[in-house]
């Protein structure tokens, strides 16, 4: 009786493995649809750089870690992503989060933003962000 059962296990298991994939594939689609069409978008700036996988033919992999305002409170985020340039602690980017969930997020590194300061007449201080050329 067992051997027949794990006859079988050793002959259908790629099938388990295939549906256990589906599922983390659909979620993960489900997760990029609902961010699409259920998002705000902020700005996030990076304040920590780790390089995660260096290697001589690959290009390195970094770890950024950013922060981002949303509905007037500060949140952390965190993205494995390959990026330009040496130093990209302090950069500005978009980030788009999904509505009254602030832990779903993505930043998006397409385009790089300036933010510059204003203080009104009452001294309340706003910050603008334009694209950077």
């Amino acid at each position: 009786m067992i051997s027949k059962t794990w006859n079988y296990y050793q002959k259908n298991s790629w099938k388990l493995g295939v549906f256990i994939l589906s599922i983390f594939l659909l979620y993960f689609i489900n997760q990029k649809i609902e961010l699409k069409q259920n998002s705000v978008e902020t700005y996030g700036k990076i304040y920590e750089k780790k390089r995660i996988v260096s290697g001589f033919r690959v290009p390195p992999i970094f770890k950024y870690k950013f922060w981002f305002m949303y509905e007037e409170q500060k949140h952390l985020g965190e993205t494995t992503e390959i990026l330009e340039g040496e130093n990209n602690i302090g950069k500005v980017f978009k980030v788009r989060v999904l509505m009254n969930k602030p832990e779903n997020y993505e930043i998006l590194f397409d385009q790089e933003y300036i933010e510059k300061y204003i203080v009104d007449k009452n001294g309340n201080q706003k910050t603008l962000y334009f694209k950077k050329n």
